[in-house]
C-alpha cells in the first residue's frame, strides 16, 4: 500500500465516523422530540384529568342537593298527605255529626211516619230550599 491509499482509508474511516456521528445526533434529537410530545401528551391527559375531577365534583354536589331537595318535597308531600287525612277524618267526623242530628230531627219530628213503606230513614242534610230530607214523609 503506498501512502496514498492509506490516506484515502483514513479519509473513508472519518468520513464514515462523522456520518455515525451525525446519525447518532439526529437519532437522539428524534428521540427528545418524541420525550417532549409524550411529557406535553401526558400533561394535558393530567389536565383534562383535573378539569373531569372537577366536572365529577361539582356533579356530585348537584346529586347531593336534588336528592336533599327530593328529601325535603317527600317530607312536605308526607305532611300534607297527614293534613289531607286530618281535614278527611274532621270532615268525616262533622258528617257523622249533622247525620246524628239529622236523625235525631227525624225521630223527634212527630210530623214524620216512621211505619210508613216509604220511610227509608235516609240522613241526607235538608235540602237548602227547606224541603225535609228525602225519605222522609210528612202525614
Amino acid at each position: 500500500m503506498d501512502g496514498s491509499t492509506v490516506v484515502w482509508i483514513v479519509v473513508v474511516v472519518l468520513v464514515l465516523l462523522a456520518l455515525a456521528a451525525l446519525a447518532a445526533v439526529a437519532m437522539r434529537k428524534r428521540k427528545e422530540r418524541e420525550l417532549e410530545q409524550q411529557r406535553a401528551q401526558a400533561q394535558q391527559l393530567r389536565t383534562e384529568a383535573s378539569t373531569s375531577a372537577r366536572d365529577a365534583t361539582e356533579a356530585r354536589v348537584e346529586a347531593k342537593e336534588a336528592e336533599a331537595r327530593a328529601e325535603r318535597l317527600r317530607l312536605e308531600a308526607e305532611r300534607a298527605q297527614d293534613s289531607a287525612a286530618q281535614a278527611r277524618q274532621g270532615y268525616d267526623v262533622e258528617q257523622a255529626r249533622v247525620e246524628d242530628r239529622i236523625r235525631e230531627a227525624v225521630r223527634v219530628d212527630p210530623v214524620v211516619d216512621h211505619r210508613t213503606r216509604t220511610y227509608e230513614g235516609d240522613v241526607t242534610p235538608p235540602r237548602e230550599d227547606g224541603a225535609p230530607p228525602a225519605g222522609t214523609t210528612r202525614t
